[in-house]
């Protein structure tokens, strides 16, 4: 997408901007109050933002028009208030409000992000999508979104995986929730058949053998009693391994006592780092005070009481032994097979018969809930597939946004966790401008859009010309258009003229009265730019 012509006014006044390039355009004044923000917003507005005018500009008035190239179509936008009117080729099309211009742009000119929110799938407004490639000069917030309203911080998050790609449709979560209920109503009808015909949820073993209902539940309960069993033996078993390690700690310490009780005759024992000859021990590595074992007396005692360490421990792993014992003869009674006489089975057969019906519909209620949670599990499958995919487009941005950081500010210490930072850690000054362009950079880098980045005032709060020149060299590389505006001082007038920005078309606004960018010189070639539109004003 490139911006070719920007134009806003009425009968009276008007202004028109058409000397964009390709590459890197930067519209400058050595004053405010020159018209920048007046232009950047009214191009935004036309494309369909909500209005961020100063509060001295009366925006009703006035009719805002850009025309832009996309897949060598030439498209003509023109807004006044709510109406809009779009024209290209031999076509004129009128939309009377932006929820009308966001559905014809998602499906004749770019397709648009689209994203759940409050359980409905809509085409995201471009209050939200433009904040992709824009950032106006006010409301800027680098906890949050601008133009807080309708949308928050998720929603732009979605919106980005969007754009990658990486839909949340491929996840039918209507089905899912469909799937849940229809178990839950499942598993309620088999709760009623087996009120209403106790015997197949006996836990007598002969019916198990007549019933295949009944069979299924007990399996099921001893399958459940035999996963708890081996849990309670896997967690035994660790709890033996750690006492049994702390016994082998204690006993290495205490060799390691006992060889200071050797008399060195050819020197003496010392630390290497200080060269003390005072020996000390700790009782564990998180400790923060130590005992002093350079004396004998000491020794003794530490070892006596590490002595009753290792007693303590070998009757915690006796202790615990006999309880995996008890659990392993558990498990062995779980698993064996219960022999059953020809007498018990006959003894229940017309019990078991009696209910063949609620049996038969028993098992019919089974492999429907079983077919259902294996649906079930399928898109949970698909569920962490797609969040895998957001984690690694996250991961990319967050990962570009520091490395480009580091290119702009060597010196800095911002490490970015999170593509918004925390209500308590607003970056402000010239990092708030830094986070801004290189978000907007990086956006813009990993999700490989089209649209030109456009920020006004983006050497905002003193951005060095160092840093500037990066920025500049980084938007440069991206090979899509960018518009930018800013206020030079004094003493930086005419550096964009300079030889080191030949990249740069420079648009000056020096020569505008103040507040006043719209005149009536224009006004005769923007009534001629309405004809377009069908529009006599």
């Amino acid at each position: 997408m490139l911006i070719k012509k920007v134009a806003i006014g009425n009968e009276h006044e008007a202004f028109i901007e058409n000397r964009f390039s390709e590459k890197v355009n930067i519209i400058s004044s050595d004053d405010n109050n020159r018209g920048k923000t007046i232009l950047i917003q009214g191009m935004m507005y036309a494309l369909g933002n909500n209005p961020v005018f100063p509060s001295t500009f009366n925006y009703t008035k006035y009719y805002y028009i850009v025309e832009f190239i996309h897949n060598d179509v030439t498209y003509k936008i023109c807004r006044n208030k709510d109406l809009f009117f779009i024209q290209f080729n031999d076509a004129l099309l009128l939309f009377e409000n932006v929820s009308e211009l966001k559905r014809y742009w998602h499906k004749n000119i770019i397709p648009l992000p689209v994203i759940t929110k409050n359980n409905f799938t809509r085409i995201v407004d471009p209050e939200l999508y433009l904040q992709v490639f824009f950032v106006g000069q006010d409301k800027k917030d680098t906890s949050n979104i601008a133009n807080k309203g309708l949308y928050n911080k998720e929603d732009f998050n979605n919106m980005l995986y969007s754009i990658a790609g990486i839909k949340n449709d491929i996840v039918d979560f209507d089905s899912i929730k469909n799937i849940k209920q229809k178990i839950s109503n499942l598993k309620d009808e088999r709760k009623i058949l087996l009120q209403q015909s106790k015997i197949l949820k006996s836990q007598k073993k002969p019916i198990s053998y007549l019933s295949s209902a009944n069979d299924r539940i007990n399996f099921k309960n001893h399958l459940d009693k035999i996963e708890k069993v081996k849990d309670n033996l896997t967690e035994l078993k660790k709890d033996r391994n750690k006492n049994i390690n702390r016994k082998l700690k204690c006993e290495i310490t205490i060799k390691e006592l006992n060889s200071l009780n050797r008399n060195l005759e050819t020197g003496e024992l010392i630390c290497l780092e200080c060269g003390s000859n005072h020996i000390g021990y700790k009782v564990s590595p998180k400790q923060k005070y130590s005992f002093d074992v350079s004396t004998p007396e000491i020794r003794k005692q530490i070892i006596e009481s590490i002595n009753n360490k290792i007693t303590d421990y070998e009757e915690e792993v006796e202790r615990i032994t006999l309880l995996i014992n008890n659990e392993q003869s558990k498990l062995k009674d779980l698993l064996s097979v219960e022999e059953i006489s020809l007498e018990s089975l006959i003894a229940y057969k017309d019990d078991v018969f009696s209910v063949s019906d609620a049996e038969n519909k028993l098992n019919s209620i089974e492999i429907n809930i079983e077919k259902l949670e294996n649906q079930l599990r399928e898109a949970s499958s698909d569920i962490e597939i797609v969040k895998e995919k957001q984690n690694t487009l996250f991961n990319e941005i967050l990962s570009a946004m520091n490395e480009n950081y580091k290119l702009v500010d060597p010196s800095g210490n911002i490490e970015f966790d999170s593509i918004f930072t925390k209500k308590t850690e607003v970056y402000s000054g010239s990092e708030q401008t830094i986070y801004h362009l290189v978000k907007v950079y990086s956006l813009a880098k990993i999700l490989n859009h089209d649209y030109p980045i456009v920020v006004d005032s983006f050497r905002a709060e003193d951005l060095s010309t160092e840093k500037e020149k990066v920025i500049l060299d980084l938007f440069l590389k991206l090979n899509i258009q960018v518009i930018l505006t800013t206020t030079l001082k004094n003493e930086e007038i005419g550096k964009y003229d300079k030889k080191e920005f030949d990249f740069v078309n420079h648009i000056d606004y020096s020569n505008h009265s103040p507040s006043k960018i719209l005149q009536s010189r224009y006004v005769d070639d923007f009534k001629k730019i309405l004809v377009n539109f069908a529009l006599d004003i």
